[in-house]
């Protein structure tokens, strides 16, 4: 608990002055009646207990509306709205009416698609995929020698960066081609592929282009007539705006503040095959459960062979061999295993926007959920548990105590663990570094303690050594030691797109915290007595200072007065993420200058720091406030460099 007290407190210090970011929503615990094993064979039952369920959800996670659509034996056994799609006009949530963004959720449409390229001959999963693209803008750099393949692309592992650049824009007519963002956009090749799991958007946009290069065609065209036209998912589109149609059964995306729901437009998104325009209905959602629930078929239509269904559900990457229980990645699905049921599905996330696919192919069972607000990300989590833990509860008692010499262990895994699902060469890696890095702190005797942004903190008890189960829970984290040991990575099972590297203690949250915080301080103290001397010296009758010491004096409070500006030039940006990366502003388009013109800056107050030591500016105590103001400066630029706010 000290961890999160201590990072909670610096990061509310950190909005204060400048240099944080905007708050997530905390995780709740769900509240689940704990019940004995049921079925889904008594529909009224099922239905008594999700109204209640979602009742609760809508309420604590404040939560306008919600579809739910839940899938079985090759029916819709439930499909059902809950609260409203528009506030304003109390328009009420129709599962088979409102369409609703759904996000990341649609990628698995693009799965299904580049599957159906394989079944055709068109396609091949181990294919260097710059063999499809010969007569496209789009190429793949040979940064390593192991080329990308649509199986990497598909496993999230091809070793992109993370980036945001090109996915939106200010209006549907500023979209262009997805062949030119792709071409323009082209995220870093950071690591070799197959090494890793790092969830990239980019990634799935690609592999649409390639399946629209081999069909000559558009994606959007290709999935309209090879799968929402055959599972009558007459109700999906990636069209924006909206046609006419379907316009007046939009669900508004709200977020809660202040006690009050706050509208929000659609955004615009440009890469289709990644997911961000995909608009659906709730029972449309449910037919292409039953797709791939049904060996590939909904009615007499046959999107896929029962073999290529069940290729993508099958495991494609293992994150660790020796938890093999550890959940990996499906062929676009992702691995959701949980109390022994094998689970695959995806998620999705808009700003808005949350949504869940789940599927339980061992019990031909489905389960869709949507909602229209943020808080509908850890509702969308909490329903799954619920629903699996209902249904299908855990067989063992969850571990309670940890295993003998689990102390020891457990100290030597403390420290932050970040996503490589981050920008490693553009300012948006604040985001990344910010709310994708995990703290990891040790307690009473062997229990391990988990905490991020936006979650509470959780507990962990030992299974084995490198192998941690959540306190009276069925989730698991799972460490990577490498040749002397030493804790390198980190994995949540139930977070099957991702991994999570240590990192060195100067890239602690910590320590960002704390420099960027005193930095500000010090900055604002150089700024009081910048502005307070002349005033100072009036009222002492001080000798006037000479005009080494003024300038000496001015160069510091101009570089305070720069890293200031700085700072708040990008935490705004941050705050307005998504309309940067649709259209950088002015302001931050200044600030990229003005960041090099305050290291300069702050070069030239090293230098004139040796003057004011060897002339004997001032008193013992001003020197000693230039001196640690100017290192301050020199270590927030660092910290700024290594967020990539200052890239060199």
């Amino acid at each position: 608990m000290k961890h999160r007290s201590i990072h909670t407190a610096v990061v509310l210090v950190l909005v204060t002055a400048l240099v944080s970011t905007p708050a997530i929503a905390t995780a709740a615990t769900p509240t689940v009646r704990s019940v004995d094993s049921t079925d889904l064979s008594d529909p009224d039952e099922f239905e008594r207990w999700l109204d209640e369920t979602m009742a609760d959800q809508l309420e604590r996670h404040h939560v306008p509306g919600a579809a739910v659509v839940v899938v079985d034996d090759g029916d819709i056994l439930l499909a059902k709205g809950y609260g409203y799609a528009d506030l304003e006009s109390q328009r009420p949530v129709v599962a088979n009416e409102t369409v609703f963004s759904i996000g990341s959720t649609g990628k698995l449409v693009t799965w299904t698609a580049v599957m159906q390229g394989v079944e055709d001959g068109r396609l091949e999963l181990d294919r260097d995929v710059n063999d499809y693209l010969s007569d496209s803008a789009v190429s793949i750099p040979a940064t390593y020698p192991e080329p990308i393949t649509l199986e990497h692309l598909g496993t999230h592992s091809a070793g992109f960066e993370d980036t945001l650049d090109g996915m939106v824009v200010d209006e549907p007519g500023k979209i262009r081609p997805t062949e030119e963002i792709l071409a323009e956009h082209r995220p870093a090749r950071v690591r070799p592929p197959g090494e890793f799991v790092a969830y990239s958007n980019y990634g799935t946009a690609l592999a649409g282009h390639v399946l629209a290069e081999q069909y000559d065609t558009s994606f959007i065209e290709y999935v309209d007539g090879r799968i929402f036209t055959p599972l009558e998912m007459d109700d999906t589109t990636y069209a924006q705006p909206l046609p006419t149609r379907l316009e007046p059964r939009r669900a508004i995306g709200y977020t809660y503040q202040n006690g009050d729901y706050r509208a929000h437009p659609p955004l615009i998104w440009t890469l289709p095959p990644e997911g961000g325009s995909f608009r659906t209905t709730g029972t449309d959602m449910g037919r292409f459960m039953l797709a791939h629930l049904n060996e590939g078929t909904y009615g007499s239509e046959r999107i896929l062979e029962a073999e290529s269904v069940e290729d993508m559900h099958r495991r494609h990457f293992t994150k660790s061999r020796d938890v093999p229980e550890l959940n990996g990645m499906a062929y676009g699905f992702i691995e959701m295993d949980r109390n022994g049921e094998r689970i695959v599905g995806h998620w999705g996330d808009t700003p808005r926007f949350k949504s869940l696919l789940a599927l339980f192919p061992e019990r031909d069972v489905g389960l869709f959920v949507v909602y229209n607000a943020p808080g509908g990300a850890p509702a969308r989590f909490e329903l799954l548990e619920a629903f699996t833990d209902r249904y299908y509860p855990r067989s063992d008692a969850p571990l309670v105590d940890p295993s003998s010499g689990a102390a020891d262990r457990t100290e030597a895994l403390t420290g932050d663990y970040r996503s490589l699902t981050i920008s490693e060469s553009s300012w948006q890696r604040i985001l990344g570094v910010t709310t994708r890095t995990y703290t990891v702190g040790a307690i009473n005797d062997g229990y391990l303690t988990t905490s991020r942004l936006g979650e509470g903190t959780r507990r962990w008890v030992e299974r084995k050594p490198g192998v941690y189960e959540a306190v009276g829970g069925d989730e698991i984290l799972v460490f990577r030691f490498d040749e002397d040991g030493r804790a390198t990575h980190l994995f949540q099972g139930a977070f099957g797109p991702a991994t999570y590297e240590r990192v060195p203690w100067y890239e602690s949250l910590t320590v960002l915290q704390s420099v960027l915080a005193t930095g500000v301080i010090g900055f604002v103290s150089v700024l009081l007595l910048w502005l307070g001397a002349p005033l100072w010296q009036r009222v002492r009758d001080r000798t006037a200072p000479t005009r080494r010491e003024r300038l000496a004096r001015g160069l510091l409070g101009v570089v305070s007065l720069l890293w200031l500006v700085v700072l708040m030039i990008f935490l705004l940006a941050l705050l307005n993420l998504n309309a940067e990366v649709a259209s950088p502003s002015l302001a931050l388009q200044a600030g990229k200058i003005l960041r090099y013109v305050a290291l300069v800056g702050t070069a030239g107050s090293v230098v004139a720091t040796g003057f004011v030591w060897r002339d004997g500016y001032w008193n013992t105590g001003l020197r000693v406030h230039y001196m640690g103001a100017t290192l301050l400066a020199l270590l927030v630029a660092w910290q700024l460099y290594l967020l990539r706010v200052l890239p060199l």
